[in-house]
Parts: C-alpha cells; sequence; structure tokens
C-alpha cells in the first residue's frame, strides 16, 4: 500500500498525521483516497480541475513527478511525498 508523506502546512485534515497509507494505482488515485479519509484534503494538493496547484511538488520515491503526469502508476510500496513550496517576496 502505497504511503502519503504529508508535510506539516497539509496536516490539519489529516488531523496531524504525517504519513498516510493510501490505496491506488496512480498518484491522483492516491491523493484521492486520502480525500476520502480525510475531507478537504485533496483542495490542499489539487485545484478545482484536478491539477496540481502551483505551488506543491509532488515526489514519488524521490523523483519529481512532472504534475502533468499524475495519472502515471506508483507501486505497492511507494512513498508519495509532498513539498509545499514557499514563495517569498
Amino acid at each position: 500500500m502505497p504511503i502519503l508523506n504529508v508535510p506539516p502546512p497539509y496536516r490539519g485534515p489529516t488531523l496531524g498525521q504525517g504519513e498516510v497509507p493510501v490505496t491506488g494505482r496512480t498518484v491522483r488515485e492516491c491523493l484521492e483516497s486520502a480525500e476520502r479519509a480525510f475531507p478537504g484534503f485533496r483542495d490542499q494538493v489539487l485545484d478545482p480541475a484536478g491539477k496540481v496547484h502551483r505551488f506543491v511538488r509532488l515526489f514519488v520515491r524521490g523523483d519529481a513527478v512532472d504534475p502533468a503526469r499524475i495519472d502515471d502508476p506508483v507501486g505497492e510500496s511507494d512513498e508519495i511525498r509532498i513539498l509545499a513550496a514557499i514563495a517569498g517576496g
């Protein structure tokens, strides 16, 4: 079962959990699995059109995921890491 690694800024819906086991065969399916378990989670990562938010970065097995490729497959033992990119000015 893939594990979703959730950064502290996004742990509100997960009730503080930093690692969430999810089901799914793609990154998107895993994010949707987290949404079913923790309503409100999806909106932090994906916009209403289902695209990755501008300041969110996703990694699978340590490799960056192209935001246009979140429907690519993930393995049963993969870790999906979410990075909350911070913008400053």
